[in-house]
């Protein structure tokens, strides 16, 4: 049971990052490399599902010229 701790989330990780793959148009979908970045994004979830959610977030607040200035230069720096 245990188990679905870890399974769960990198499932979650390797479908958010398989649909980011799709939507690349200049993305090669016969290139080995860009499949094994998509396996390996979904096997190390704790590091890279922080991550996504952080850009998606950033990319939210991006929309607010002011807010999204002062919020990026202030972490960025």
């Amino acid at each position: 049971m245990s188990y679905l701790y870890y399974l769960l989330p990198t499932m979650l990780t390797f479908l958010i990052a398989l649909f980011a793959f799709f939507r690349d148009t200049a993305a090669s979908k016969r290139s080995i490399l860009n499949w094994a970045f998509v396996i390996v994004a979904g096997i190390l979830w704790p590091i890279t599902l922080p991550f996504i959610f952080w850009k998606n977030i950033v990319s939210r607040f991006s929309v607010n010229s002011d807010v999204a200035f002062d919020f990026k230069r202030i972490h960025i720096s």
